[in-house]
């Protein structure tokens, strides 16, 4: 990992970008035991790679997802959350 956990944790890749609101809403960083797809670029997440999963129920059924580690570095670099050199 590029950056502290918590950062990728704390990273709002989401907030505000849902119309209704996941309820009991998780997130960890975790390593993954099979393939997944990353739910912003779409790239294979491989087998042993870590992820940000994250897991709830929207609308009262149960939703989850995985998100790149790459994807949420871009996201904290383009949001300026972390200073980049250039």
């Amino acid at each position: 990992m590029k950056y502290p956990e918590e950062m990728y944790l704390d990273a709002g890749l989401y907030d505000g970008d849902m119309d209704c609101d996941v309820e009991h809403r998780k997130e960890k960083i975790v390593k993954c035991r099979k393939e997944h797809k990353c739910s912003v670029c779409q790239s294979t997440i491989n087998k042993g790679d870590r992820a940000l999963y994250e897991s709830g129920f929207m609308d009262g059924e149960p939703v989850s997802s995985y998100t790149c580690l790459k994807c949420i570095e871009n996201w904290l670099e383009e949001s300026g959350q972390v200073e980049v050199e250039e």
